[in-house]
């Protein structure tokens, strides 16, 4: 059920618009932005689908440097629960440090959605190029406990096409339970 609703809001902040009234324009005219372009575009870039692909691919083999070259230096890396990094250098050590409890992780059953953000539903979410990602993990941890579960992302690329903002929606209950005798 959080899931449903985290991809609900998300939705809603992506694909909302302000909420000035606007007197005398047709329907077909609000789903404009100031530009004529509508607020949200699908885009069909697999430049974008190949990148997050790619680190999948390294994630699994646990090739942090991989995983993480495509992401900006000042990075903000936020989960669902409230928990964030800020930087890449700090995903880097976060991620170093989980690879440490997994013995083997696996992704599967990608669904990719790249879009073009026209307008800011609010000011403070970025235009631009966002990714939305939805995935199946299958992880297995070096005491023996397996778990599996669904993960949706939503990233956005900066000027130079780096994730500069990362957000990932998970339920981490299940994961800190499966490690908890791991975490020294």
């Amino acid at each position: 059920m959080k899931k449903i609703i985290s991809v609900i809001f998300v939705a809603a902040i992506l694909f909302g618009c302000n909420n000035e009234e606007k007197k005398g324009e047709t329907a077909a005219t609000d789903t404009k932005s100031e530009t004529g372009k509508a607020p949200v575009e699908l885009v069909n870039d697999s430049n974008l689908v190949n990148s997050i692909k790619t680190a999948f691919t390294a994630f699994e083999s646990k090739d942090i440097e991989g995983y993480t070259a495509n992401l900006a230096d000042n990075v903000m890396f936020r989960w669902s629960g409230g928990d964030s990094l800020v930087g890449k250098q700090a995903v880097k050590d976060y991620y170093s440090g989980r690879f440490n409890m997994i013995d083997n992780i696996k992704f599967s059953d990608y669904i990719f959605l790249p879009v073009m953000a026209n307008v800011s539903p609010n000011g403070v979410i970025p235009v631009g190029k966002w990714m939305l990602s939805w995935y199946k993990v299958d992880v297995k941890y070096k005491n023996g406990k397996a778990i599996t579960f669904w993960a949706h992302n939503t990233q956005h690329y900066n000027d130079a096409g780096k994730i500069d903002f990362f957000s990932q929606y998970i339920d981490m209950h299940p994961l800190k339970e499966a490690t908890k005798d791991l975490i020294k």
